[in-house]
């Protein structure tokens, strides 16, 4: 998902009760206003040095592992300097909206793992949440230093957004539970994985969050209000397109551009008359023609060969061709 803390960090969330559990002795806004009294205003080469030494010491193995994901990017420093740069300039305007981001994730946090737990009996009821200062992404799930599946929520991101928790929350939550439950891992970009499946994986995140918060619209839930305008005579068509590029790998260094194609943003207007993320969209109705013959609880067990085999059975049906024989 558009899919982010020194003292100790974060607040390591256990979701039980009505409030976070296992924190820290500074949560993420405390270690932020830590970091910015003394960074504010100076050379950018100050302000990284401060957050290296404030932000990522304390917590060194999971920023590692999960927030930079420097096994898979090992020649990210580049990238880190650019995305810190760009962070700490909108730390002038949102510095003052952290604290409240947080005691919102806080509030929002224990009943959305309660009806997502109601939905999912299986869940664990202390999944692994943490909430960290991070550019780069909103929320995510990713491997933490353990080997084990962990869901990273960046306060910081969330309160530029200005997100909407009521439906990022249960997408993010089912990422974390797909990953466990089905070895879906990093919101579905795995070695070897096919497009098929962050299409299938995106979609079924997507169906949660319409399912536990029905009250919003289809843009809503999508995250983004022109997929939520796209019209359902386009499936076909769309059904075919994506079927072009379903066995592209989904992680491909060398050739991200189907990637980028499916589900991630764009220059404005390089796409024609096609929304950014337009995979997000056309994975929900893969799952919504799924759920036909087919349970949430069962759907969401099924292994990544086995979803991808779905999602690519039911695009071919969407796009009006004829049932292959596995």
């Amino acid at each position: 998902m558009i899919h982010r803390a020194g003292m100790a960090v974060f607040l390591v969330s256990t979701l039980a009760g009505s409030a976070l559990a296992g924190e820290s002795a500074a949560s993420a806004a405390a270690a932020f206003q830590a970091f910015w009294a003394r960074a504010e205003g100076r050379p950018f080469d100050v302000q990284a040095a401060l957050w290296d030494r404030m932000i990522e010491a304390p917590r060194r193995a999971l920023y590692d592992a999960a927030v930079w994901e420097t096994r898979d990017h090992p020649d990210g420093g580049a990238r880190k300097a650019r995305l810190l740069r760009q962070r700490f300039d909108a730390y002038r305007r949102l510095a003052a909206r952290i604290p409240a981001e947080e005691r919102a994730l806080e509030q929002a946090l224990p009943g959305t793992q309660a009806r997502f737990k109601a939905l999912f009996p299986d869940a664990p009821a202390r999944p692994p949440v943490h909430l960290v200062l991070a550019p780069g992404f909103d929320a995510k799930s990713a491997v933490g230093p353990d080997g084990v599946p962990v869901l990273l929520l960046a306060v910081d991101s969330l309160a530029l957004e200005e997100a909407d928790l009521g439906v990022l929350l249960p997408h993010e939550l089912f990422h974390l539970y797909h990953a466990r439950r089905a070895g879906v891992l990093n919101d579905g970009v795995m070695p070897g994985a096919t497009l098929l499946l962050p299409l299938f994986a995106e979609g079924i995140a997507t169906f949660v969050s319409a399912t536990l918060a029905p009250d919003r619209t289809e843009g809503q839930w999508l995250l983004q209000e022109d997929l939520g305008a796209l019209l359902l005579d386009r499936l076909p068509e769309l059904s075919r397109h994506f079927l072009a590029d379903a066995d592209r790998l989904a992680a491909d260094p060398a050739h991200p551009e189907a990637f980028r194609r499916w589900f991630n943003a764009s220059p404005a207007g390089s796409r024609g008359d096609l929304p950014d993320r337009t995979g997000y969209w056309l994975g929900l109705q893969v799952i919504r023609h799924l759920a036909r013959a087919h349970t949430l609880q069962e759907m969401a067990a099924w292994p990544p060969a086995r979803a991808e085999a779905e999602a690519r059975g039911a695009l071919r049906a969407l796009a009006g061709l004829p049932q292959t024989v596995p």
